[in-house]
């Protein structure tokens, strides 16, 4: 059953905008080397955790908002400072709607680049404004590019955050069609993931989209959509320098297809 409403969902992404034919290519890798964060227990029901990356947005925060509230979901919003500094109530809205704000710097710094101190002083900055415009925020922190390793990660571990990559990248930033971003978070979906999608930083028609076939699926499938604060309690994690959790060896295809015909 899961197979056809999988096919249905990309129907539906697809007749929103150009149905592109496009070959299903594998999450790429995060740059920071694995480290072990064991969850000290299982959720009762399976999880997902959506991210939003370099808003607000005027255009799609909104938009995105009310699909999330429409299905009684919740997400991580990595807002930019720049961009807060502009449009700080629709940061409010996103805290309204009982998503989560969390850090992605002031000015999406390159880490390679600017190295540890230049990282810290960019999130720093952002952090600086997010209290000033008295909005709350988590300690999490998304590094633009996903650009880290293990020397930033312990640098900013001491600052308090959790540095957060992400298992399934729906690399929506280049605009490969809504049914490539529907099918890649539907058919790399499973209890833990920590799907990467943005929510401004160029035209997200494509997201707002393929989110709009992505939440009825997984809801009928029994996931719940949770922020990272929820994400660490559900797992049990203490105080974890970086996520995801390690990621489950992926299903062959007869797997697939026995999973398939199971619903």
């Amino acid at each position: 059953m899961r197979a056809h409403k999988w096919r249905a969902a990309v129907l539906v992404a697809a007749l929103g905008g150009t149905f592109v034919a496009l070959a299903y290519l594998l999450s790429t890798a995060p740059l920071v080397p694995q480290m072990q964060t064991v969850p000290a227990r299982k959720p009762p029901t399976p999880i997902i955790a959506l991210t939003f990356d370099d808003g607000p947005s005027p255009q799609y925060t909104p938009e995105i908002l009310k699909l999330l509230t429409r299905y009684h979901a919740h997400a991580t919003f990595f807002v930019l400072g720049s961009q807060v500094a502009q449009f700080p109530n629709l940061a409010r809205d996103i805290v309204r709607q009982g998503s989560v704000i969390a850090n992605h710097g002031y000015n999406h710094v390159n880490y390679f680049r600017m190295g540890v101190a230049g990282v810290e002083r960019d999130a720093a900055r952002a952090e600086t404004l997010l209290k000033k415009e008295k909005i709350p925020m988590a300690p999490f922190y998304r590094p633009p590019y996903g650009n880290s390793n293990t020397r930033l990660v312990s640098a900013l571990s001491h600052e308090g955050y959790t540095v957060t990559l992400w298992s399934i990248d729906t690399r929506d930033w280049a605009m490969p069609g809504t049914t490539f971003i529907t099918r890649k978070v539907l058919t790399n979906a499973q209890s833990g993931a920590i799907v990467l999608m943005h929510d401004s930083g160029g035209n997200r028609s494509q997201t707002v989209r393929a989110l709009a076939a992505i939440l009825p699926v997984l809801e009928s499938e029994g996931y719940r959509f949770v922020t990272m604060p929820q994400y660490v309690r559900e797992f049990g994690l203490k105080s974890p320098p970086k996520l995801p959790l390690p990621a489950k060896p992926p299903a062959t295809k007869e797997a697939n297809h026995k999973r398939a015909a199971r619903h």
